[in-house]
Order: structure tokens, then sequence, then C-alpha cells
């Protein structure tokens, strides 16, 4: 997609480079000087071009690093390019609009070494400094917040991007490849490629039919996610680990919550107890293909669906190549545990494990207990759901600053103290058809 969007820029370089040389021309005809207003425009038509190269120069050499990465890392047993579709690093293909500079992070890279993070970080550095130098670390903070009453503060960069990495590294979609996007205003444009150039054969001296790719942008809003975690006064003024503890808790509460929207985000009913409306809640992956296709839906059968002897795997290997029969490739499935433990547990006739298709193997597996079981119709209790997509087109934005706030009255009277971390973001499948569901297939008892 980078090799798309270079084009794109490089068309409007040469759209602001037409514009410049109509100005002079112009002028020239009428053997003038250039007006004051024609001088402005020309100056300002000049400095895009100027970012406009630099930022198609920008990209090139990104896209330059992620391929030598790619192939060097190919050479490594059992990296990327392999079977093990993990550690494949789709990140260039998400840049921002406005700026045409890379817009996820990186794989492995960590949340306070993106340049829209660094960036900010930068111009509030003076009152960054100013906590980071009045506490050591967070737990002193919320000690020292509980103690004078309460309140609420936004966390220090290097604070706020480790409770990010910990809901990362706890995320089951995050660890199956999402794209993390850091948001430094409350709305952001992330470039998409909607429909791809096409090629056909001709006869000698015919017209060559222009096809050229469609873009267009998936706007991320930042909402507000909130966590709370609850102790004892004397907990948290005493525990020598409070802060990881703390910063553990959280994120685990974020990362579940995260995953729980990207899923079903905008479900309402029949996924057992889920009710997301949307607002306030993002549209997830389920409810994105149920508006704009659902042909990726598959199952939701009256009474669920069994697996059968002769073809247990059947559902999963469908749910493989509805996505593959899109030319998406996919990266990885989730499930919940039980489904997990159905597939372990199957037994050939002469109680050997089935072995798993080479399609499945293949694909890393990743469980979310977030995915509930629930009773469809005669299938009490036992339903769930298979999710299997290209995760890299699943982007999750993260508005910069998490704020933490620390109750005191409200559990006053229990000798308890609250704190609630406020994360704001925005969860948004960018291509639908890079994933497909399997509805009430059987879990484990």
């Amino acid at each position: 997609m980078s090799k798309h969007l270079i084009a794109l820029l490089t068309e409007k370089r040469k759209t602001a480079h037409a514009k410049a040389t109509a100005i002079v021309s112009a002028a020239e005809s009428e053997a003038r000087n250039l007006t004051p207003e024609e001088t402005q425009e020309f100056d300002g038509l000049m400095t895009e071009l100027d970012g406009y190269r630099s930022q198609a120069e920008q990209l090139e050499g990104f896209e330059a690093d992620v391929r030598s990465m790619g192939q060097s890392l190919s050479r490594i047993p059992g990296g990327p390019g392999g079977s093990e579709a993990r550690g494949v690093d789709r990140s260039a293909q998400w840049v921002r609009t406005d700026t045409m500079a890379p817009a996820a992070l990186r794989s492995g890279e960590r949340f306070t070494e993106h340049s829209v993070v660094q960036g900010s970080a930068q111009r509030s550095a003076g009152a960054e400094a100013a906590v980071l130098a009045q506490y050591t670390g967070l737990g002193e903070m919320i000690r020292a917040l509980a103690t004078t009453g309460g309140g609420s503060a936004v966390l220090p960069t290097a604070w706020s991007g480790n409770l990010v990495d910990l809901a990362r590294n706890q995320s089951a979609v995050m660890q199956a490849g999402a794209s993390v996007i850091p948001m430094e205003s409350k709305t952001v444009n992330i470039g998409r490629l909607t429909a791809d150039p096409t090629a056909a054969f001709r006869t000698e001296n015919s017209l060559i039919t222009a096809s050229d790719p469609t873009f267009d942008n998936v706007t991320l809003t930042a909402q507000t996610l909130s966590a709370e975690v609850i102790g004892s006064m004397e907990w948290f003024q005493d525990a020598d680990n409070a802060e990881s503890l703390v910063l553990n808790a959280l994120g685990k509460a974020l990362a579940q919550r995260i995953d729980l929207v990207a899923l079903y985000g905008g479900i309402v009913a029949g996924a057992g107890s889920i009710n997301l409306p949307t607002p306030p809640n993002p549209r997830g992956v389920l409810a994105a293909l149920n508006a704009t296709l659902s042909a990726n839906v598959l199952g939701a059968g009256a009474n669920g669906t069994t697996q059968t002897a002769a073809s247990y795997w059947s559902e999963v290997l469908d749910t493989i190549y509805t996505v593959r029969d899109r030319n998406e490739d996919p990266t990885a499935l989730i499930w919940n545990t039980k489904l997990g433990r159905q597939y372990a547990k199957a037994t050939d006739t002469t109680g050997q494990p089935l072995q798993l298709p080479s399609d499945v193997a293949d694909l890393p597996r990743y469980s979310s207990n977030q995915i509930p079981s629930y009773t469809q119709g005669t299938m009490t209790g036992r339903a769930t759901d298979l999710f299997v997509g290209d995760w890299s087109q699943l982007l999750i934005g993260q508005r910069l600053g998490i704020t933490i706030q620390v109750l005191t009255e409200r559990y006053a009277e229990y000798g308890q103290i609250g704190i609630i971390a406020h994360w704001r973001g925005d969860v948004q499948p960018a291509r639908p058809g890079a994933f497909a569901v399997y509805r009430s297939i059987q879990g484990a008892a």
C-alpha cells in the first residue's frame, strides 16, 4: 500500500507544480512582476512541493527498511516469512493522510518510541519533568494522591507508555497483529486503498483503458474507556509492589475491554450477555461484517454447529478460506479457551489426537475469554464464536496520555481506595473483507 500512497503523493506534487507554473506563466505573458497575493500563493506552493518531496522520500526509505528487515528475518528459522505469521510487520501500509508519515507502531516498537508520541513528549517536557521530579514512580504518585484527598493526573509519557505496552501484551487482538495508531488529536485520518488498479491485455493500436487505485480514509475518533482497581487504603500505602500490581491490573482490564470491543463492539444481542451499543462503543469486527459484508459471517445455525467426526476441522477451514477467497491473507485466528479445548481433545476412532490440517497448523492461534460461551437453541451454554482475519487490518487508535484518577471518598466507609484509568482511543476494521467469523460453533462443556 505504501507504493500506492507514494503514487498519490506524487500526483499531489504534480498538481502543486502545475499551479505554481501557471502563476509564473500568467505574469510572464503580461510582462509584469508577481503581485503580493501571487507571491504569497507561489511561496506556499513551493513549501508544499518541498514537503511532498520529503514525505515521499521518507515513505520510500521506510518501505525499503521494512523490506530489508523482512528479508533478513526470513532467513531466521521459525521467523517471519515461514509458517510463523505472528512476526510479520505490516505497519508500513498505514500512513496519516495529512502528513503521509507512517501511522502505526512497527512490530516490537514500544509506544513511547513512535515519532508522534516522542513529539508530544517534547512539547510537554516541562510539565512531565516536574511530575517525574516529584515522584519516583506511579506507585508513589498514587500514594500521594490518596493521602491528599484524591484527585486526577495525566500520566507522564513514560508511565503512560508502560501501561499501553502492558495492555498490548495482554490483548489477543494486539498479539494477533492489530495496528496500533498513536493519536495526537481527537481525530486522525488514515489512508486506505479501497480498489486495486487492474490490468488487461489489448490488441495492437487499441486504446489503453486507465485503471487507477481508489483511496479513501479511515477516521479514528477518540472515545473514552475507563478501568477501575479497588484496594484497601493500607495496601496502597504499604505494599512495596503496589505500582507493578496496579499497572498490571489496569493493563489487563484495558486489554480485555479492547478485545471485547474490537470483536463485538456494536453487538447488542445474540452472543450471550454482550450488550455493546454504538455509540458509545466503537464498532468491532462482527458488527462491521453484519453491516457491510454478511457473507463473511458463517454458521449461526438455530441450534449451533456441532463438529462431525468425518470432517472435524471443516468449519475452521471454511472460516480461513472465506478470508482467502477475498484475496486477503489471514494472519491468526482467535477463539476462547473452551473452543480451543474442544479441538485439542478431539481424537480419532483409535483414541489418537486428530492431526491439525496444515492450513490451521500454520496459522497462529490466540485465546481470548472475552469471546463468550452462550446458549444457541438446544446447544446449552456451549455455543461460541471463531474469528479469523488479517489483524493488521484492525486499527486501534491510542490517544496520547492516560489519566489516572484516585477516589478516596467513594469507598471511604470500607477503608478502600479506587483507582481509575481513563484510556482514549478508537477501533476500526479497515477492510472488512480481511475478516470472517463462524458463529455458534460448539466449544467444550
